[in-house]
């Protein structure tokens, strides 16, 4: 609230409290979604006249350490319509954020009984439900919506990697409002590092639909892999994200495997320090025997990047991954942890992912990024003002560019280069209007 001279009046008179002034609140916003938009939102939205209304900038209102482009939970808040807002928004996975929308609990039955008693048993996945910085608090504590008061049964907005179709939480069951596509989100394969490689990981410099289909199912022999039959001594095996992420869903619907269906998943010193939680240790030089996680992954993007940094030397399997492109550049140079080594880019049925190869469409690993709204919500609500402001489809006068038009002007998919063999830094999102293909469905392969 404002002190105007009329408030100043009231407080004179002991009609208002100073304090009540004080405590007057923005209306929140809930937003829950695909990490891989966090760095670009973050920029976007502290940009005068993207997200926010023409000529303003958002602000970050949650203090250290949800203050940065890499925190788990932020808050932003500037003038939406001519209403000032703050929007609360935790990064989860795209999935887990589409079921934090629409209300459906995403649960997980695990039986790694290697790690009896927290890896065995049915959780919900983490993530769902969400847990958001609460207004209350200054920003500086979570909780879940249904610990907040005033705070809506479903996170208001939610970023998914793809669109409802292929969604664990389907449209004919949780019609979300669909606000559009905001851009393509591009994803690429990895191998682990080895400090001192055999010849197996020298001959893996190539992964194919067919084989990655077979990997999801159980490690391969090398060979199937290389075309070698001297490389069987090794396998190849895949590693990666739980239930709740999207870079798991496209992975998947790229390698056309129902997004249902369990895989075979194995990582390095993975652990269960909470029931139903997998996370990992960190003796990347010295990572002990590779462990079979079966249909379970990682909920945060780190640490499933962060496999491919241990050191495979001596195991007898090549760890594959697939990651999108920030999480990539992590594990290959720019977040390799202490003791870890670099993963290595390899291509996807001969091609290396890069902009022009997404948008010509010879690369077939990506998604769209939508912006749903939760179950019922109106366009014209504050929600769906909010969720028009970042897809760019805002009627109201004088609202902000919009994600797309803020994509299109930064240089967004115009990089020169690919992911290899010689790295040349590549777009985490690409603007559609660049994209001269289209996919049929999620999992179609693109066509002109």
């Amino acid at each position: 609230m404002k002190i105007s001279k009329y408030t100043t009046a009231l407080i004179g008179l002991g009609i208002l409290s100073l304090a009540g002034v004080a405590q007057a609140a923005n209306p929140v916003i809930y937003l829950a979604g695909a990490s891989a938009l966090r760095s670009t939102l973050f920029t976007a939205a502290t940009t005068a006249g993207v997200i926010f209304d023409a000529g303003h900038a958002g602000t970050v209102v949650s203090p250290s350490p949800n203050n940065t482009s890499t925190a788990g939970n932020i808050v932003f808040e500037g003038p939406i319509n001519g209403t000032t807002v703050d929007i609360s928004i935790f990064w989860t996975g795209a999935e887990a954020g589409v079921a934090d929308a629409a209300g459906n609990l995403l649960t997980q039955t695990l039986n790694n009984t290697a790690f009896a008693p927290n890896g065995v048993g049915t959780y919900p996945v983490p993530g769902s439900p969400g847990t958001f910085l609460t207004q209350a608090s200054g920003w500086t504590t979570t909780a879940k919506l249904s610990a907040i008061p005033g705070a809506p049964a479903v996170a208001d907005l939610a970023l998914d990697d793809t669109s409802q179709a292929v969604s664990l939480t389907p449209h004919s069951l949780y019609p979300l409002v669909d606000y559009g596509a905001i851009a393509v989100v591009p994803f690429t394969w990895l191998k682990g590092y080895e400090h001192t490689p055999d010849q197996a990981w020298n001959d893996v410099v190539n992964l194919t639909t067919a084989e990655v289909n077979q990997i999801y199912g159980a490690p391969v022999s090398a060979g199937f892999v290389t075309g070698v039959p001297a490389d069987n001594v090794d396998s190849i095996a895949i590693t990666g994200r739980n239930l709740s992420s999207g870079t798991r869903v496209n992975a998947l619907l790229s390698a056309q495997v129902g997004v249902t269906s369990p895989v075979d998943q194995w990582a390095y010193q993975p652990l269960y320090n909470s029931p139903g939680v997998l996370t990992a240790g960190t003796s990347y030089a010295s990572p002990g025997a590779i462990t079979e996680i079966f249909n379970d992954g990682f909920n945060s993007s780190g640490v499933a990047a962060a496999q491919l940094n241990f050191d495979g030397t001596g195991q007898g399997v090549v760890l594959i991954e697939p990651l999108a492109v920030p999480d990539a550049a992590g594990a290959t140079h720019t977040a390799i942890p202490a003791g870890g080594g670099a993963a290595t880019y390899l291509p996807y049925n001969g091609v290396y992912e890069s902009d022009a190869n997404v948008e010509n469409g010879s690369y077939s690993i990506w998604g769209q990024e939508h912006i749903f709204g939760a179950v019922g919500q109106l366009p014209t609500s504050l929600g769906g003002e909010v969720g028009k402001a970042i897809s760019g489809s805002a009627t109201y006068t004088n609202h902000g560019t919009g994600l797309p038009a803020y994509l299109l002007a930064s240089g967004a998919g115009t990089a020169a280069g690919a992911v290899g063999p010689v790295y040349t830094a590549q777009s985490a999102l690409i603007p559609e209007s660049l994209v001269v293909v289209s996919k049929g469905s999620d999992g179609g392969f693109p066509v002109p």
